[in-house]
Order: C-alpha cells, then structure tokens, then sequence
C-alpha cells in the first residue's frame, strides 16, 4: 500500500479498517531439512504451501505442517519415534529461526527490513526442522498452548499501558477470554472483535496536528501521562529494527504535553533521535522509513488512531524500521 493510501482509508470505518488488517496474509512455503529426514522417508513430497493471516501465529500451524507435509514423508515407525516438542521453523535465506511468540506478519516484515529483496521474496521460505532447536534463540515452546499463555500475558501487558490496569482483561468472564482467542484461531473477525472492543476503544476522530488542544478533565486522571477522550495513557507501541536489534517500547500518550494529537514522527524521534532528526518530514532524503502491518506510515500520522486501528490482535502496534530511502 502506498503511504498515502493511508490518509484516505483513515477517513473509513474503524471496522472497514480492521478487517482490512486482518484479512492480511502471508504465503508460505514449508520444506522439510532434508538432513534430518530419518531413513525411508518419502523424499518425493518436497514443500507444503499454505497462505497464514498476518496476525496469526506459527505455533497455529505445526498441526497443518504435521499433518500435510510430515506425515507424508516419514514412515509409521519414524512417526511414532517422533517427538512434537523438537519441530521448530527457520527462514530459508537467512537461517534465522523463527519466533512462536511473534505474529506471522512482524516475523516477515522485520526479515523483509534486514535482508536483501532477493532473501524475502514471496512465499516466504521455512524450513522445518525435526531436531530439537537452539535453546538459546527459541525460548518458547511449540505448542498452542504455550502460544496462547504468551498471547494472553501480551493482551494485558498492553491493556496495563493502555489504562494503567488489566482491568480490562480481568472483568472479562472465563468465555468472553476464550471466544478472544478462539477468534484469532478460527480466524472469525466478529468473534474476535466481539470481545477485543471491550478492550481495544474505538479510534478518535482524525485531526490536524496543528489543531487547537484537546480539552480534558485532567483531575479525574492519575499518573503522568495525560489520556485521551477515551481514557488511553499510553499507546502500546514497539519499534523493531534490523539485524535482530533490541526491540524498543514507546512510553508515550495519544497527546502530547500541550494537549495535541501525538504523532509517529514525534514518537520516533524520541527513540530513535538519529534515524529521526527534526524536522520530522516525510522528504525522500529521509534516513529511515517506518512500516507498520506492511504498509509504509506517513510520519504525522497521530498516535492514537494507531493505537486502535493498527495494532496486532494482542493490541500492541508493531512498527518496523527500514534504513535509507
């Protein structure tokens, strides 16, 4: 999408907006590590290929791997001998291993921000493993259930920067949380959305930034960030850069100190002072560009529409650097 296809779609519903996000996708091809394919395993069936939603996760997909790819190479003997818990994922160009814990399509675009055009092309390559993997570069296990605990403790991570609390997450009822997941897994939006609304507010009105203030009881917040019309302190934010660089998180509130709109540039800079010096323009001399759900973001763009609009089904906004032009 081009950057300033964002300014007009902005102007849509913030449920058009959504499903946009989430009926995102990422074609994958799924070869075996030959290398690790035991002896008389059908070598014949080469790859698996399948389409994932962007939010979706890997774990979510060792079943569909097992199932259409594994156990049709190796034997029964092999199958059973099998253990579940040592598949793992790789990138094929770059043999990066690949995160359970990340959303399918942050995994691709921060590939897609360190490596050349060639190593990313579409379908995104994985290689499946067979052996246990690197302890220290795949710290969460397989399983879904290991994926939903850590999708859940992200939820109210985010919900605390949101509000100040996980009030939100806790006073949901035991099937509210489950139909949450359930959605994502199912890929059903109005499930989803069902209960993540109750968590994730609907977006503000887009305004100029240079607009006058926005007008807020300040003696009913706590704290030291001022809210939003909806109540939001903090927008969960991270900044994801290259070359496996330590992930940054934004502490940032949807207006800024004067009571105007927060922007990205603004937040960035703050961050990442050198890659983001001011003037915070969108000049094609610029030193870095930033992406968020594939789509290049336009620097102004205000913080809390981002917030409520773009962020992945845990509620967190992934936004992803690339360097130069």
């Amino acid at each position: 999408m081009d950057p300033g296809d964002l300014d007009s779609i902005s102007k849509s519903s913030p449920t058009a907006l959504r499903s946009l996000i989430w009926e995102g996708s990422i074609p994958i091809c799924f070869i075996l590590e030959t290398g690790e394919l035991p002896n008389g395993s059908d070598r014949s069936v080469e790859a698996f290929y399948t389409s994932v939603p962007r939010l979706s996760y890997l774990s979510l997909l060792v079943p569909l791997v097992l199932s259409n790819l594994i156990k049709l190479c190796l034997d029964e003997a092999s199958l059973i001998s099998l253990k579940s818990e040592n598949i793992w994922f790789e990138h094929g160009a770059s043999k990066t291993p690949l995160r359970w814990h990340w959303p399918v399509g942050l995994i691709y675009d921060v590939l897609v921000a360190s490596l050349p055009s060639s190593s990313t092309s579409l379908p995104l390559q994985v290689i499946v493993h067979l052996h246990p993997p690197p302890a220290e570069k795949i710290l969460l296990p397989n399983t879904i259930a290991a994926c939903r605990d850590a999708f859940m403790n992200q939820v109210k991570e985010a919900d605390f920067v949101r509000s100040g609390s996980t009030k939100r997450v806790t006073n949901l009822r035991q099937r509210e949380a489950e139909s949450l997941w359930e959605g994502l897994v199912e890929h059903d939006f109005d499930k989803f959305w069902l209960v993540a609304s109750k968590l994730i507010p609907t977006p503000p009105a887009i305004r100029n930034s240079s607009s006058a203030p926005i007008t807020l009881n300040q003696s009913s917040t706590t704290g030291d960030k001022m809210p939003d019309g909806n109540g939001i302190r903090r927008v969960p934010l991270r900044v994801y850069l290259p070359d496996q660089a330590p992930v940054l998180q934004s502490n940032s509130g949807p207006v800024d100190p004067d009571g105007r709109p927060a922007t990205l540039g603004l937040v960035l800079k703050g961050l990442i002072p050198l890659l983001f010096p001011e003037p915070i323009t969108n000049s094609k001399r610029r030193l870095a560009r930033a992406f968020i759900q594939g789509t290049q973001v336009p620097l102004e763009t205000e913080l809390g529409w981002l917030g409520t609009v773009m962020c992945c089904a845990d509620g967190w906004v992934p936004v992803v650097i690339h360097l130069g032009r």
